[in-house]
């Protein structure tokens, strides 16, 4: 089966975050690997050995929130974007509130928790570490994505990649903010969500002042396995065909003989491919 999982990067407080992280959503992590213990130690500063070159944390129903420190350069260059979200949710509205609230602390609510023009409960929230999360009516976590205009475009070349239905596609002139919104936004996606596995991918035409400002930034990757080397190799391929660029070729690891790549595709999105080589 396909699974789509947030990749975040930090610049050094990794851990701290998924402290935070772990202390809100609970469970253990599955995997905590710093540089030091990894074949990149030689390659590594003193200074960094101790920092995360991966850790993983289970939420929800087979979901992993997985992130590492980016050094030297990387770290530099880091940009948080304002164009992805981690959406999540509980299995009641009170248990999502209690969610909302525990990683809102430190941080920034941008909207209550409450109930929706459309019928559900929604809130928005960046958290401590600059990290935008969304709750709203899902029981894992997702990722939504905000395109400045361009939506419906990308969403088709997902569908081509991923295969499977969007179940929910939803243009502004049908929606709450109709009168709001104007007349060239009209036809533009308020919502669209295509399931890919176990995972839902969700997204927006950010319209008005939000497109204007819209930063991919360079903090925030999606995470793919098809279930196989030779499955997600195929992923791979079509997500960097039309213009994207493959950062790192799918080929095997040198951390553990499993195949990693990883790629922009043409609409800025940045992908992780990561299979295990089960014959190795």
């Amino acid at each position: 089966m396909i699974t789509i999982n947030p990749y975040l990067n930090f610049a050094g407080n990794t851990e701290e975050a998924f402290n935070f992280y772990k202390s809100v959503f609970g469970g253990e992590f599955a995997v905590v690997m710093r540089y030091k213990d990894t074949f990149e130690a030689k390659n590594t500063a003193d200074a960094d050995k101790d920092k995360l070159m991966h850790i993983a944390l289970p939420i929800g129903n087979g979901n992993m929130l997985m992130g590492t420190d980016v050094l030297d350069q990387m770290a530099e260059d880091l940009v948080q974007s304002n164009s992805f979200y981690i959406c999540m949710n509980g299995e009641t509205p009170e248990q999502t509130e209690k969610l909302f609230n525990a990683l809102a602390a430190g941080g920034k609510i941008v909207y209550p928790f409450d109930k929706a023009p459309w019928g559900g409960y929604f809130g928005q929230l960046v958290d401590q570490f600059g990290i935008q999360w969304m709750a709203d009516s899902m029981s894992t976590i997702n990722p939504y994505l905000n395109f400045a205009g361009n939506t419906e475009e990308a969403f088709n070349f997902y569908i081509s990649v991923f295969g499977g239905d969007f179940f929910m596609l939803i243009r502004f002139k049908d929606s709450p903010e109709a009168d709001h919104t104007s007349k060239q936004d009209l036809d533009k996606l308020m919502h669209i969500s295509l399931p890919i596995g176990g995972n839902v991918l969700m997204a927006t035409d950010a319209i008005g002042k939000m497109g204007e400002g819209l930063e991919r930034g360079n903090n925030c990757h999606l995470t793919i396995n098809g279930g196989g080397v030779e499955e997600t190799r195929a992923l791979f391929n079509a997500l960097a065909a039309g213009g994207g660029t493959v950062v790192y070729p799918f080929e095997i690891a040198p951390w553990d003989g499993s195949y990693f790549g990883m790629l922009t595709d043409q609409f800025g999105v940045q992908w992780m491919a990561d299979a295990a080589n089960k014959q190795g």
